[in-house]
């Protein structure tokens, strides 16, 4: 909790505001859910359904509902956290950090640290997402993000890589 500034009592306000939104009920979880579904800002929870799944996949990781809802995708019909949760659970951890190393739109080399000190470098390469079969599919006609974004999702995949290897225990 924050102090507030005009005496010496706690604010709670400022407190959930900093924590995020939490959910304790089932009841909480289908009136938030439904508002996000309804919202239309998220593409890939077009139900209260979805959109629930997305929010308890959060929970269960430490993750706010709201950034559940933006870094939470559901990728063939299973959740996946994005890069940059994984990203910011690692700064936010205090015990890890990452250093991105090199970064093109051919590889992308992120070194992990413990405690400062390097634990081990993940490299994901355009050679690597053609092995993997994932560089350059096209969906409708339209590339994918790799064609638009190599470097975004080079990263995407390090950073996920280095994760599961290194610091598994953030999530």
């Amino acid at each position: 909790m924050t102090m507030n500034p005009r005496s010496d009592e706690k604010s709670p306000e400022l407190a959930m505001r900093a924590q995020g939104l939490q959910i304790n009920t089932i009841d909480e979880l289908a009136r938030v859910a439904k508002m996000m579904a309804d919202s239309g800002f998220f593409a890939d929870a077009h139900s209260a359904a979805q959109a629930g799944v997305k929010i308890l996949a959060g929970q269960a990781w430490g993750i706010d509902p709201f950034s559940a809802m933006t870094g939470i995708h559901l990728i063939q019909g299973r959740p996946t956290v994005g890069a940059g949760l994984m990203a910011a659970k690692v700064k936010g951890s205090g015990r890890y950090d990452y250093r991105v190393r090199d970064m093109s739109d051919k590889e992308c080399r992120i070194e992990f640290f413990e405690g400062g000190e390097s634990i081990g470098v993940r490299a994901f390469t355009i050679e690597d997402a053609k092995a993997a079969g994932v560089a350059f599919k096209t969906s409708k006609g339209y590339p994918t993000s790799w064609a638009k974004f190599p470097r975004n999702m080079l990263f995407a995949r390090a950073m996920s890589n280095g994760v599961r290897w290194y610091c598994p225990d953030v999530f």
